[in-house]
């Protein structure tokens, strides 16, 4: 059955990009401490003059994989949306919609980027 296959495949990217955004989050606390480390180092001036350019690109590109890990993140989880919305009965459909409304309406939207 072709639905089980993509349901499965679903489920495995889930599953991945969950790990690849805890290895993130991850990654994210290490670039936090080394920065600290850096910024609290007598040495500091030394670390930027031979590395300024890795210091100030490291947490920039870490920022851009984060959103990108986050932008695929909504696009599976609106696949896999989709895909039970096929599944399940029309009224069961309108009815988590609707209860969806409800949760959407009470969370604020983010201005800007």
């Amino acid at each position: 059955m072709v639905l089980h296959r993509t349901a499965g495949a679903t489920i495995y990217i889930q599953e991945e990009l969950s790990d690849a955004r805890l290895r993130c989050d991850e990654l994210k606390s290490y670039v936090v401490r080394v920065l600290d480390l850096v910024n609290g180092s007598p040495q500091k001036d030394h670390f930027y003059a031979v590395a300024g350019d890795v210091i100030f690109a490291v947490p920039e590109t870490l920022l851009k994989l984060e959103k990108a890990l986050g932008a695929v993140s909504m696009a599976v989880n609106k696949v896999d949306y989709e895909e039970q919305r096929q599944l399940l009965r029309p009224e069961k459909v309108d009815e988590l919609e609707r209860v969806l409304e409800e949760v959407r309406m009470r969370i604020p939207r983010r201005i800007g980027k």
